[in-house]
């Protein structure tokens, strides 16, 4: 037998066999065996065993064998919810209303945004010595979350309502953020669309005529507001508002410069700091304009507590409405209640007539299936019916009790001068001024508008 020695690589990849002279031939048998021996039973290269033999070189080191390297698994990838894919990839815009072409991606809280599929390890290899080398896996993903997001069982978890944000560096991390403001630059027009935010919203813009703009917790707007649909659920502070009769304007708490030929709702509180022209405005508590010179002339406005300005009217006597009092959501559900009980008690006059008929059957005995299965349906009817109105006298005796105790605290307020024209309208009580009037409060005192003057020093909202 010829004479060989091996050696083997430190991971057991690589196996490589050295002939040595000892005057005896080579033999594939013989190589066969010895690399048996040595343990090298995988990846032997059967040509280089035939070169050894018809040629051989002594002293010289053969690459005998090569184990099976191990593979690398699929690297981890996220892949994001459908409809935050499909608007990240962009959408035909030749197909859509191109007032709706906002790219924000709005998301809500409790959603899922994306899901990591975590690395797969790659398939196994083997070395010379037959022994499993097991695969490596793929990268992990390079991945930071940012605000207002969380992971839970590899899925990514909006925690607000808001706009989604992604992006990528150059090293190939990804951020996810879902941000509960939004900020724009220009001008809300076709280049931007209809925004619709459910968090705080600033525009740097006017917002032009026919486009919608809605945010739930904050608006600022540092433009004009054209006859456009703006509504906040939260606070608005707008520059002005020119609403060439169209459009409307709702918030809870507003605050601009100007109004002019507009319709502004209000939850609470308007306040104004020039003047309000010829528009229509609703508040839940108080108008106030401000400035010195601030005006109210034109339209109608309606308040539940206060209306305030330098001046009410104008010089030109022209018509202008302010009426403080019940709010008028109050007074349509009270004269809903009071219908409604109406024609509940009538109800319950005509069943009751029914019941007291049948019970005489009943008692008689005379009552058949039929009549039993009618007497049933009516008593519980009956039972119905009271319960309704129970609740409904329990809820006009609150409304009653609120208007009367919010007859003392509404109040109508020119600082400087009311014209005539102007119509003084407290809890449905009217009065007209037929002359100018000067520091003037207009209060309600047993069922009569009367006219208070008025000292800056010493008033107080609401009163003295």
């Amino acid at each position: 037998m010829a004479k060989y020695e091996i050696k083997i690589s430190e991971d057991a990849m690589v196996a490589s066999l050295k002939l040595i002279n000892d005057g005896r031939p080579p033999t594939i048998n013989e190589i066969e065996e010895f690399l048996k021996e040595k343990g090298v039973v995988h990846g032997i290269i059967n040509e280089v065993m035939q070169q050894i033999v018809s040629n051989p070189k002594y002293d010289k080191d053969y690459t005998i064998a090569y184990g099976t390297p191990p593979q690398v698994g699929e690297d981890a990838k996220i892949i994001f919810r459908e409809t935050i894919e499909k608007e990240i990839n962009d959408i035909d815009t030749s197909k859509i209303d191109m007032k709706e072409v906002s790219k924000l991606i709005i998301v809500n809280r409790g959603d899922e945004l994306a899901e990591i599929i975590p690395p797969k390890r790659g398939k196994d290899g083997k070395n010379v010595k037959g022994e499993i080398v097991e695969g490596f896996l793929g990268k992990e993903l390079k991945l930071k979350l940012g605000k207002n997001v969380y992971l839970n069982d590899n899925k990514i978890i909006s925690n607000i309502d808001g706009k989604f944000v992604t992006n990528q560096d150059r090293s190939g991390e990804i951020y996810i953020d879902v941000l509960d403001e939004h900020k724009i630059t220009g001008n809300i027009d076709y280049s931007i669309g209809n925004i619709r935010f459910p968090g705080k919203l600033y525009i740097n813009g006017d917002v032009k005529a026919g486009f919608v703009v809605e945010a739930k917790d904050y608006l600022e707007i540092k433009g004009v507001v054209e006859s456009a649909n703006v509504i906040c659920q939260g606070d608005a502070y707008v520059f002005g508002i020119k609403g060439a009769g169209k459009g409307i304007v709702k918030a809870k708490n507003l605050k601009c410069n100007y109004i002019e030929n507009s319709y502004i709702e209000v939850e609470d509180t308007l306040i104004v700091s020039t003047s309000i022209l010829n528009s229509t405005i609703k508040a839940g508590k108080n108008v106030v304009v401000e400035g010195k010179n601030g005006r109210i002339a034109g339209g109608s406005v309606l308040a539940t507590k206060l209306i305030e300005s330098d001046i009410l009217g104008s010089v030109m006597h022209v018509r202008t409405i302010c009426e403080v009092g019940i709010p008028p959501e109050l007074n349509q559900e009270l004269l809903n209640l009071e219908s409604q009980l109406t024609l509940d008690t009538e109800n319950l006059k005509k069943i009751s007539s029914i019941l007291t008929g049948l019970r005489k059957l009943k008692d008689m005995d005379k009552l058949d299936e039929q009549r039993l299965e009618y007497y049933k349906k009516s008593l519980n009817t009956f039972k119905v019916l009271l319960d309704d109105i129970e609740r409904m006298q329990e809820r006009i005796r609150e409304i009653k009790t609120k208007i009367q105790d919010s007859k003392g605290e509404a109040f109508i307020i020119a600082r400087d001068i009311a014209y005539p024209g102007v119509e003084v309208i407290i809890h449905k009580k009217k009065f007209v001024p037929t002359k100018p009037l000067t520091k003037v409060i207009f209060q309600l005192e047993d069922e009569e508008i009367i006219l208070r003057g008025y000292k800056a020093e010493t008033y107080k909202q609401g009163g003295k």
